[in-house]
C-alpha cells in the first residue's frame, strides 16, 4: 500500500462514511471473501465427519471443523483472512483508538466496535440527523460564492442526511 493510498484509509471520525465505503473496497478487492470475515465472522473450514456414517447418522454430525494440518494451500488462505482483516484494520487506528479494539478477537468485533465509535448510538445518530436537517433547512448560496461551490456543498450536505438513513 502507497502512502497516499494509506493517508485515506486512516479511520477519521470527521470523515467516517467515506472510510467505510473505502474500506469495504479495499478489503473486497483483496479477497472475495473478505467481507464476509467482517460480516460474518472468520471463515472455519469443515470437512465431512468420518464417524457420521459408521454411527449411522444419528448422534455424530455430518460436519465437523478440518483439523488445521490438513487444509489445503487455499483452505489456509481463507483461514487466515480473519488476521488479513485484523491487521489492515488495526493499520488504519492512531494510537488513541487501537486501545478501544485491541482486545478484540476477531475482525468482526473490530468493524462493529468502529462502526459504534463512528456511527454512535441512536441517540449520537439522532443529534447528527437533526443538525443536518438544521443545514439543510437553513441551507443557503454564500455572498462570495461560486454556484460551483454551492452544488458541491449542498451534496455534501445531502450526502450527510443520506449516510443518516433519510
Amino acid at each position: 500500500m502507497d502512502h497516499h493510498q494509506s493517508r485515506h484509509l486512516m479511520f477519521n471520525l470527521s470523515k467516517f462514511d467515506d472510510w467505510k465505503v473505502r474500506m469495504q473496497a479495499h478489503l473486497s478487492a483483496i479477497h472475495d471473501e473478505m467481507w464476509d470475515v467482517i460480516t460474518d465472522g472468520p471463515i472455519e473450514i469443515m470437512m465431512v465427519n468420518p464417524n457420521h456414517a459408521a454411527e449411522g447418522g444419528a448422534t455424530a454430525p455430518e460436519m465437523i471443523t478440518k483439523p488445521k494440518p490438513s487444509y489445503s494451500p487455499e483452505e489456509r488462505t481463507r483461514s487466515n483472512l480473519d488476521n488479513i482483516s485484523r491487521d489492515i484494520l488495526y493499520k488504519t487506528l492512531d494510537e488513541t483508538l487501537f486501545p478501544r479494539v485491541r482486545k478484540c478477537k476477531t475482525a468482526k468485533e473490530i468493524w462493529e466496535t468502529l462502526m459504534l465509535i463512528g456511527e454512535g448510538d441512536e441517540q449520537e445518530k439522532e443529534n447528527k440527523l437533526t443538525i443536518a436537517m438544521k443545514g439543510f433547512e437553513d441551507f443557503k448560496m454564500a455572498p462570495t460564492e461560486s454556484i460551483a461551490d454551492m452544488e458541491t456543498r449542498f451534496m455534501k450536505l445531502l450526502s450527510e442526511v443520506a449516510d443518516l438513513g433519510k
